[in-house]
């Protein structure tokens, strides 16, 4: 498939665009990413609406300098050898005002600023991340270790389509589309401070809803290559995740096949109320009334636990005032007989 470039859209495609446009939406009329997404079935409508770029206007917040998210971003880029510039700041810390201002200079050109320690910290990542990725199984990991010019082209690649559902617009922004074979498969990578041992990538996954973004990004997919579901080409998705300290270690990650059924409910569910409440132009918040809160079961074994064990609790006799019953007992009415 051609790749398109522009920083606006006008046709269903795969397009090169800068993150800024995507995030200010290229589409023609409001379109339906997956962050928007998540706001609509996790939130509300009025949220999803409220943070949608062409229907609120969006304050342009200043973002809060994070070294990690920023090791994160320039990894990112060194890894998927994407053009945007990296700026060594030369100094211990950013604690002194020239720091601060070299920070805000490369931050106002769109760079990311490192300091040189997090800038060879960053490099140590990304060589073990691509020596890890030379020797994997999966041929598609495989290529992004050391991929060729054609294949860099398939990084950072912004979906845009007319979902079956309504005929609205909708985007995806994914990191990298590998077609090997018969085979795509969609590849995510992120880094994190946390880590990255299998089990632990496997509770991430669904605590932060990534199960939501396997079945977003292969609904974008589905739409752009309709010989997937002609069983034409296959199709995969894989998230890669490192730890952003020493030894770096890698685990990639497929959601399992309970997973995507869940994630492919909640993105049907998704765009089936995008299309009601652009239809509708309904956009509620949360749903009025007394909300039960329902007890975790988690809080009844902590502190029974609690109770059994801590000393202080133990031989405190009995309490006289009885538990109140919203509902006072009532003796079980006799059953006549058939």
């Amino acid at each position: 498939m051609n790749i398109i470039t522009a920083e606006t859209a006008t046709e269903q495609g795969l397009y090169r665009m800068t993150e800024k446009a995507y995030h200010a939406d290229p589409c023609p009329t409001p379109s339906l990413s997956r962050s928007i997404a998540e706001k609509l079935i996790l939130e509300s409508p009025l949220h999803a609406r409220a943070a949608h770029p062409k229907m609120t206007k969006q304050e342009e917040a200043e973002e809060k300098n994070d070294r990690k998210r920023e090791i994160g971003s320039a990894g990112h880029a060194m890894l998927l050898q994407q053009s945007t510039e990296i700026a060594v700041i030369d100094h211990d810390d950013f604690k002194t005002k020239v720091a601060k201002d070299e920070r805000t200079k490369a931050q106002k050109r769109g760079a990311i600023p490192l300091l040189t320690a997090d800038y060879e910290q960053t490099v140590a990542m990304v060589e073990k991340a691509r020596a890890t990725l030379a020797q994997h199984d999966h041929p598609a990991i495989r290529a992004l270790a050391s991929p060729d010019a054609e294949a860099v082209r398939m990084n950072e690649v912004t979906a845009v389509w007319k979902d079956r559902c309504g005929d609205l617009w909708a985007r995806a922004r994914m990191d990298r589309i590998s077609i090997t074979g018969d085979r795509l498969t969609i590849i995510d990578y992120k880094t994190t401070e946390l880590s990255v041992e299998p089990d632990a990538v496997a509770r991430a996954i669904y605590n932060n809803n990534y199960h939501f973004q396997d079945a977003f990004y292969r609904r974008a997919v589905r739409a752009l290559f309709p010989e997937i579901d002609r069983h034409e080409l296959k199709l995969d998705f894989l998230f890669i995740l490192q730890e952003q300290e020493p030894p770096f270690e890698i685990t990639v990650a497929r959601v399992d096949a309970a997973g995507r059924v869940i994630g492919e409910k909640m993105v049907s569910d998704a765009f089936l109320l995008w299309r009601k409440c652009m239809s509708e132009n309904w956009w509620p918040g949360y749903p009025g009334g007394i909300v039960e809160a329902e007890m975790p079961a988690y809080i009844d074994t902590r502190w029974t636990a609690r109770e059994l064990e801590h000393p202080y609790l133990q031989k405190l006799g009995h309490d006289p005032m009885p538990v109140y019953e919203a509902q006072p007992y009532k003796p079980r009415q006799i059953m006549e007989p058939n």
